[in-house]
């Protein structure tokens, strides 16, 4: 029991209290999940009553009168038995949703006659001689650790166990356990206050994790929507670049083509796929190599920087030279793309005579 206390001022929570700064939308999440862990550990606790009860008759009997200890086991099992009944009933899907209030409410209520039933055996074994049995101290543990572990997101539901359940023990031992015991009652005390600050600490706990979980799930729907966006703009620029006339690549640092768009097939007269792996100097006009390196340079000096082409001649499979204006692109650092952005269309060879005439 002092082990249990100390656990319990170990645990103390160092932050104010979840309900500080709560939105209200927030506290309605708050309490509607804690109502359905608490509907959650329902067969828990009934399990458990209904196996300490078990215990308890076979321990007692021949000791306790027959007729009293009969009396309040069959009063056990009643009190399991409409538990269930009432937790069979809410636990529909059909009433969960409308039905939790309800059901802790309930719930609360049942804990409080459920301790009221583990208490009357303090002057049960009283007046048969038996407070000094070893498994009382053991039963007491018992099960108001059982409703701490099941009823854990309610502070109220232990407490409204624990009270009726510990403090008869602590009367019974105060006035009737010889000289140890008022001891043994401030111990009862002391556990009974240690259990009451566990109950409290893991409420808290149990509130914040639902709170925080509840943020995960928006800032995930939020992170969703925006993974979408993204698609969706990914998929409709994808749409812009394979419709288009003009010619798309994205040469990587080392001056390889790791995209070309479909467009290339009409331009170039060879599927996309012949370009890629290809290097500048395999693709680019020996003429127009320096050119557009010295482009790629300058375009070095700024992400996202234009730099405008005005002729540039592609290489075609049967080895033609096909001229093209466009512009060159810095986009290094943009995620899934990570190179130079080419983007031009065809340029009429009498254009290109002239610009060569130009220069």
């Amino acid at each position: 029991m002092i082990f249990g206390l100390q656990t319990a001022i170990s645990n103390a929570p160092s932050r104010r209290p979840v309900d500080h700064r709560l939105s209200s939308a927030d506290r309605v999440k708050i309490r509607a999940d804690r109502m359905a862990l608490l509907m959650r550990g329902g067969p828990t606790v009934m399990g458990v009553t209904v196996i300490n009860v078990a215990i308890t008759l076979a321990i007692a009997h021949g000791a306790v009168e027959a007729t009293v200890l009969y009396a309040w086991a069959g009063l056990g099992l009643v009190l399991a038995g409409a538990m269930a009944v009432i937790w069979l009933r809410y636990s529909q899907r059909a009433a969960a949703a409308r039905g939790l209030s309800t059901y802790a409410r309930l719930h609360v209520a049942w804990m409080g006659l459920n301790g009221a039933l583990w208490g009357a055996l303090a002057p049960i074994f009283a007046v048969h001689g038996l407070l000094g049995d070893a498994f009382l101290p053991f039963m007491i543990a018992g099960m108001t650790a059982a409703a701490l572990a099941s009823s854990g997101a309610s502070w109220r539901s232990v407490l409204a166990f624990n009270v009726p359940a510990l403090a008869p023990f602590a009367f019974v031992y105060a006035f009737s356990g010889g000289a140890i015991g008022p001891a043994v009652a401030a111990i009862v005390g002391l556990y009974a206050v240690a259990i009451a600050y566990l109950a409290w600490t893991s409420e808290q706990m149990i509130s914040r994790s639902i709170r925080l979980r509840s943020r995960n799930e928006r800032l995930l729907g939020v992170l969703r929507k925006e993974v979408e966006a993204a698609r969706e703009t990914e998929k409709r620029y994808r749409a812009l670049v394979e419709s288009s006339q003009d010619v798309t690549l994205i040469f990587s640092p080392e001056g390889k083509i790791t995209y070309a768009s479909p467009s290339v097939a009409t331009a170039l007269g060879a599927p996309s796929q012949h370009l890629l792996g290809k290097t500048t100097k395999e693709i680019l006009h020996p003429d127009d190599f320096e050119l557009f390196r010295s482009v790629g340079e300058r375009s070095l000096s700024t992400l996202g920087e234009v730099i405008p082409l005005p002729h540039v001649c592609l290489k075609s499979p049967e080895g033609e030279y096909v001229p093209f204006a466009g512009r060159l692109t810095n986009m290094l650092y943009v995620p899934g793309v990570e190179g130079f952005v080419f983007n031009g269309g065809r340029l009429d060879p009498q254009v290109r005579a002239r610009l060569h005439a130009a220069e």
